[in-house]
């Protein structure tokens, strides 16, 4: 396990973020309404990915329209029933929802903290633990970004393509793992 786990996050075995990739607009209203993410203002396919704390993509979700949260994603695909008690995974603030899910399995979730209403400014004790978190979550959007790189994501994705879309990011996923670590010790 690298240094920038051990010292804080030891137990740490798996990072997860959601990501989305633009699409043609589809022809069907329905399917519209589906994939419309008001985040990126477009049309859009997403997924879940999750890397070990080694920088290896370890879960790729099949790929939900953009409308769909990141909590109900993660809920839906199966990636919680894939953890084991004493397991801790590591998420961004648009996660809240899978709290219970991991509480129930006996699984640590890791987020940074959130401000409440009357605070203006994180207390020194959130912001430190906001940068301990931040600073090894970094770690699944750089492999976002390495799955993302391929010419096949880069452009919106043709209609025709839609059908193909899982195989299509599992391939990129594959292609991504057969690079070294994006971790160095």
């Amino acid at each position: 396990m690298p240094k920038c786990f051990k010292d804080n996050y030891k137990n740490c075995r798996v990072i997860i973020d959601c990501s989305e990739i633009r699409t043609e607009k589809p022809p069907e209203v329905d399917q519209q309404v589906l994939m419309y993410s008001n985040y990126k203002s477009a049309h859009t396919v997403k997924f879940l990915i999750g890397i070990t704390p080694g920088g290896f993509i370890c879960f790729l979700s099949k790929a939900y329209g953009g409308r769909s949260s990141d909590s109900y994603i993660t809920n839906d695909s199966g990636f919680i029933t894939k953890l084991e008690p004493g397991d801790m995974v590591m998420a961004d603030k648009g996660f809240p929802s899978i709290q219970t899910d991991c509480d129930n399995k006996d699984v640590i979730l890791v987020m940074p903290p959130f401000a409440n209403n009357e605070q203006y400014q994180f207390p020194a004790e959130s912001m430190e633990q906001t940068y301990k978190v931040a600073s090894v979550r970094i770690h699944v959007e750089r492999v976002i970004q390495r799955v993302k790189i391929y010419n096949i994501l880069n452009n919106k994705i043709p209609i025709e393509l839609l059908r193909n879309i899982d195989n299509v990011l599992h391939l990129c996923c594959v292609l991504a793992n057969l690079q070294s670590s994006i971790i160095k010790e």
